[in-house]
């Protein structure tokens, strides 16, 4: 039976090294389960491994979309990402997969509807009425159109709300009608065995702070720079690619809205609050897993050679 490796946990708990170290013990690939690293632009404020690693490993799915193209959904995502892990398989290699968007992961791991796609044409349609609406009379106008989805969702989840929307209007039938049907399993009959890293709180917030200041000092800010007038064109650039903390916080530090020092600390603000949500959905949302906790760098070092590791791959 085939087995796929997810390593997952909040953002600078130290994925990468960890899944590096692994793939390199084990005769891994890497592949990537984070919506932000996706992109080719900014690859140093959503801190995508370094090229030095990728000379040592492949490392998949990782800064190939341009943020002038249209973001991958978790459904996409799912179905690019299992092709990939069976190429990798079919290479005898060990798939290690490394994310913090849980999401990605999720629907990775425990499938999908068979929704149909939605067409620009109707997005942008339910986009500019939820725009013009605002979201109270939007959530009315689709209680009116599907009172079952409406009854489910809460009415200022906007991303939701405006999908129920769009499905019904795609299809003439309800979101629940689809989701009620047999998930779509990109990985069914495979292995999967889940490493959650939960590092110890205080050194959690000491590397998120340290990372980001690293970022600010080596490149984030020329790099967000290049590309600002693309990210303030939204009519040419998806809203996903502009989500990763510290982009819109460099942006209104070099429009002069806020002192450098004022950006640095937001970012690392939101960064920290980010990692917290995290932890906890990842905690929560996947049931079956291996915990590894560590409460500095070298602790998570041990774990590399220690018996945690090679229960990951027993079959």
């Amino acid at each position: 039976m085939n087995m796929v490796v997810i390593v997952c946990g909040p953002t600078g708990c130290g994925k990468t090294y960890f899944a590096h170290k692994l793939a390199q013990k084990y005769y891994g690939e890497i592949i990537c389960a984070d919506s932000m690293q996706l992109y080719q632009q900014i690859p140093i404020i959503t801190a995508s491994p370094a090229d030095s690693l990728k000379k040592e490993l492949p490392y998949l799915l990782y800064n190939f979309l341009d943020i002038t193209e249209e973001s991958y959904s978790a459904v996409k995502y799912a179905e690019i990402a299992a092709q990939v892990i069976k190429e990798v398989n079919s290479r005898n290699k060990i798939p290690i997969v490394v994310g913090g968007s849980g999401l990605y992961i999720n629907t990775l791991m425990f499938g999908y509807s068979s929704i149909p796609a939605i067409s620009e044409i109707i997005r942008s349609e339910v986009k500019m009425l939820q725009e013009e609406y605002g979201q109270e009379k939007f959530f009315k106008d689709l209680q009116n159109l599907d009172p079952i989805a409406a009854s489910k969702l809460n009415m200022f989840d906007k991303q939701r709300t405006m999908r129920a929307y769009e499905v019904f209007k795609q299809t003439g039938q309800s979101i629940i009608t689809f989701q009620n049907n047999k998930a779509i399993l990109p990985l069914d009959e495979w292995v999967i065995k889940v490493v959650l890293l939960n590092p110890e709180r205080n050194f959690l917030v000491s590397s998120c702070n340290v990372r980001l200041q690293q970022m600010f000092d080596h490149g984030a800010i020329e790099e967000v720079e290049a590309v600002k007038q693309l990210i303030e064109n939204k009519s040419i650039i998806k809203d996903s690619s502009i989500k990763a903390v510290g982009v819109q916080e460099i942006i209104e530090y070099l429009d002069g809205q806020i002192t450098l020092n004022e950006a640095l600390n937001l970012a690392q603000y939101r960064t920290r609050q980010y990692a917290k949500r995290q932890r906890t959905w990842f905690r929560n949302q996947i049931k079956e897993k291996i915990i590894l906790e560590y409460s500095s760098n070298k602790e998570l070092e041990q774990l590399l050679s220690r018996a945690e590791t090679a229960q990951i791959f027993s079959r």
